[in-house]
């Protein structure tokens, strides 16, 4: 019968291990390991289950807070070493129908959108993790002081929403998936009508 165990209890003891890497629900985790002497196949899945479900919640959560991090030192200032600490070397991006890829490209575009908009805010109004997913629901304003997708320099005050959805892998981002509202940032700017 302790043949039984001792796999559930190694891979429990894992999943803690993991966990406190993360440094959360290392306890609960560890709690546990010391199993109950029924040692069949329901009780090791449901074991799994929590030690997955623990491990899930806890890379959550890490992610969140790198991301907290990420949005109010990054995002205000768009220092290149600050994207050290947040942003992988080979990071893919997904805006507007089209696929970057690197650092320095997501660097440049950072550095164009401050120069179109000096004053550029990516305000926080929602933020959801899950697994090595964190979505983020920004208003971004700023005024149009720069070209910006093809517009010279209005002047206007721009106010859009924004989503995105940012990928982690190794306390970094490693995929950005965004979308802008830049139907209403055209309209804000007087490129095309209004509605």
């Amino acid at each position: 019968m302790r043949r039984h165990i001792k796999p559930a209890v190694v891979l429990t003891t894992l999943a803690a291990l993991t966990l406190s890497a993360f440094g959360t629900g290392a306890a609960d985790a560890a709690g546990t390991a010391g199993g109950t002497a029924d040692s069949g196949p329901t009780s090791r899945a449901a074991a799994d289950s929590i030690s997955w479900n623990q491990w899930n919640q806890g890379t959550a959560r890490v992610n969140k807070r790198i991301m907290e991090r990420f949005t109010s030192e990054f995002l205000r200032t768009g220092d290149p070493a600050l994207a050290r600490k947040f942003i992988s070397p080979d990071i893919v991006m997904h805006f507007g129908g089209r696929t970057q890829q690197g650092r320095d490209t997501y660097l440049g575009i950072v550095a164009a959108n401050m120069k179109a908009f000096p004053d550029l805010r990516w305000t926080v109004e929602d933020m959801r993790a899950e697994g090595d997913t964190v979505a983020i629901r920004y208003t971004m304003t700023g005024t149009h002081i720069g070209p910006f997708a093809g517009v010279e320099a209005t002047g206007r005050a721009i106010r859009a929403e924004s989503m995105a959805f940012y990928r982690l892998a190794h306390g970094k981002i490693v995929e950005e998936r965004a979308q802008l509202d830049m139907l209403s940032i055209l309209q804000q700017m007087r490129a095309i009508p209004a509605a």
